[in-house]
């Protein structure tokens, strides 16, 4: 059930030196929703989830967790309430999958920073319920690049936050296993009732499955809604600045594709 909302970003600004990378930007999530962030190379989409993080610093604006705002908080508040999901994470030591998880409940440790007999209890669970507690053991640098994601996915719910962030979770990934990700991301945000925010490329995807969407160009929102309202062409050629078409199939579901042909020779 979608209830409140959990993530409320308003007016903000964030700069790097004296460039202007994102301005104004305002919008929020609910509990239980996905909401995609969708634009162009280069348009600040990944800075802002840096910045809800808190890896950077904001210029100005308030970013607010179930109305707190996070400038208030320590590092350890902020583990608490927001999990990362990198594009990619490079590992240098060759940590076990369980060991990889088990990184993501490091605030909870105490003093003595050691995991106990029910932490390893529910990353094991975690890992049985996405479906790769065959991998326990494996060494995560041996891991194809789906199964990486997996783990990192795990390893953000046993970190039991309210708040998911993903960063292109599927660029790396071959068809299938894109799908399979996004249906994985979708379950457990419904199941969990976490709030779910996600970068992507790709203006299908989005619509397939996000029930919220933040359009973002040259550094501002250009629309934010539900998928519902805001997934036409009108939008999205605004927001990619090109021409776009949309054609419905059969099941009802909406197809985008660029209303351009290469030139012929």
């Amino acid at each position: 059930m979608i209830e409140h909302e959990i993530l409320n970003v308003e007016n903000l600004n964030f700069s790097y030196s004296d460039r202007r990378i994102l301005n104004r930007i305002s919008f929020s999530v609910k509990r239980g929703e996905i909401c995609g962030l969708l634009g162009p190379n280069g348009c600040g989409k990944t800075t802002l989830l840096k910045c809800i993080n808190r890896i950077l610093d904001i210029e100005s604006g308030i970013i607010r967790i179930n109305g707190r705002d996070i400038s208030n908080l320590s590092r350890s508040e902020i583990a608490g309430l927001i999990a990362v999901v990198p594009q990619e994470l490079h590992v240098a030591f060759s940590f076990s999958v369980i060991q990889m998880v088990l990184m993501g409940g490091t605030v909870r440790y105490g003093f003595s920073g050691i995991p106990g007999r029910k932490d390893y209890t529910l990353a094991c669970e975690i890992l049985e319920e996405l479906n790769i507690d065959h991998l326990a053991s494996r060494r995560y640098n041996e891991l194809s690049g789906g199964e990486k994601q997996i783990v990192l996915i795990a390893r953000a719910l046993f970190q039991r936050s309210e708040i998911m962030l993903l960063d292109e979770p599927t660029s790396h990934l071959d068809f299938k296993r894109q799908h399979l990700i996004m249906e994985m991301i979708k379950k457990i945000t419904k199941e969990r009732g976490l709030t779910t925010l996600i970068t992507l490329h790709d203006p299908n995807t989005a619509g397939r499955y996000c029930n919220r969407l933040t359009m973002l160009n040259r550094g501002c929102v250009c629309h934010h809604g539900s998928r519902d309202n805001i997934f036409h062409a009108e939008s999205l050629e605004s927001t990619y600045d090109m021409k776009i078409n949309i054609e419905q199939t059969e099941s009802g579901r909406s197809v985008v594709y660029p209303a351009f042909e290469l030139n012929k020779k």
